[in-house]
């Protein structure tokens, strides 16, 4: 896994985070923008693997510094 910067991260882009000790995986749906505290970046994220639990999928904003990127988009 590669860690970047927040403004690289894109749409399609597939990253994780951790919830306590669960990691979980996650693509970006939609960048937000500079519109975090301090001007971090946004990024709107659907969780990865659910499908077969969650009749809805999660989605939610994220700062992008909070997560690690772990496989690009195709550019």
């Amino acid at each position: 896994m590669m860690t970047m910067n927040a403004h690289d991260l894109r749409p399609g882009d597939v990253v994780t985070y951790t919830v306590g000790p669960t990691l979980i995986r996650a693509r970006v749906i939609e960048d937000r923008g500079h519109i975090g505290a301090g001007g971090r970046q946004l990024v709107r994220i659907e969780v990865l693997g659910e499908e077969d639990i969650e009749e809805v999928p999660r989605r939610f904003d994220m700062a992008a510094a909070e997560v690690v990127l772990e496989h690009s988009a195709a550019k």
